[in-house]
This record gives C-alpha cells, structure tokens and sequence, in this order.
C-alpha cells in the first residue's frame, strides 16, 4: 500500500505493563475474522475492548474491535525490551493482499459498464440521469477513500495512546 512503511519507536511502558495492556485493551481472535461473514459470531464478550487480534510474548497483529466500524487494516509489529525501554517497530497494512485493486475494480467495473450502457442503449436517457449516476459514483469513492484514511489513522492514534508510543 502506498505510504506503508515500518514504524520504529518505543513506548514509555515497562514490558509487564506493555503485557498487560495487550491483554487488558484485546480481545482474542485472529484479525482477518472481522470482515469475513464469520464475524457475526464474534458479537458476544468483551465487546468493550478497544482492538480485535493475536499476540503473544514478542509480536501482535491487531485490528478494531467494532463490529460497526470495520478498519480494513492490521496493524502488526513487535516489541521487545532494550536496556529497560520497549522497543516498539510496527506496521499498518492491508487485510488482504489485493485488497486496494479490488476497491478500484469495484469502482471501475460499475462506471464503464453503466456509462457504456447508458450510451449504448437506443431509447437514449437523458443526460441528466447519467449526470446524477455519475456524481453519486464520484461521491462514493471520495467517501471511501476518505473513510478508509480516517480508519487507518484511528487505528494508529489508539495504538498510539494506549501503548504510550513516543
């Protein structure tokens, strides 16, 4: 993903504390889970913990925990202890792989063939339909490029406070 890059920094938290507000501020599962149709069944418990993933002694893989507010990112790293301070590198990623192509595709698929269709067709509409069909379009992927920026900033900025990353 364009922009993605490695996050080198520490955290002003001792590694137990670290620990522990991995398991305080987590509930366990494995991130891919919550944009598949399987995560209908992860609606019960601890719905109140800020993210959704794995982790373990030296590394983590979180997502959010809102069944509401899908992020279509994972932000993953590790950390371990150096000379008493937390050393934090981390990621934010897509959730899969081709993830950015097919939110193009999904887009441009639709605009070709509708306004293909729309010019095409004999009983020809008026302009001002595939206008207005062509703004919502335009309107939809500015909202969800904007959508998925504040979702991939959110996830970082509450890493970032309840981790206490510097």
């Amino acid at each position: 993903m364009k922009g993605t890059k490695l996050n080198e920094t520490e955290s002003t938290l001792g590694l137990f504390d670290f620990k522990e507000k991995l398991k305080s501020s987590t509930k366990f599962g494995h991130p891919k889970l919550r944009l598949s149709p399987l995560a209908a069944f992860t609606i019960f418990g601890q719905s109140s913990k800020t993210f959704y993933g794995l982790f373990d002694d030296k590394a983590f893989s979180l997502t959010t925990n809102s069944l509401a507010f899908l992020t279509p990112f994972i932000l993953r790293g590790n950390y371990n202890n150096v000379n008493g301070k937390i050393k934090v590198k981390y990621i934010i990623e897509p959730r899969y792989k081709y993830q950015n192509i097919w939110s193009i595709l999904l887009v441009v698929f639709p605009f070709v063939f509708f306004n293909f269709t729309f010019f095409s067709n004999k009983n020809a509409l008026k302009i001002e339909y595939i206008f207005i069909y062509n703004s919502f379009l335009i309107f939809m992927v500015c909202f969800a490029i904007w959508n998925m920026s504040t979702a991939k900033r959110k996830l970082e900025k509450d890493f970032i406070e309840i981790f206490k990353i510097r």
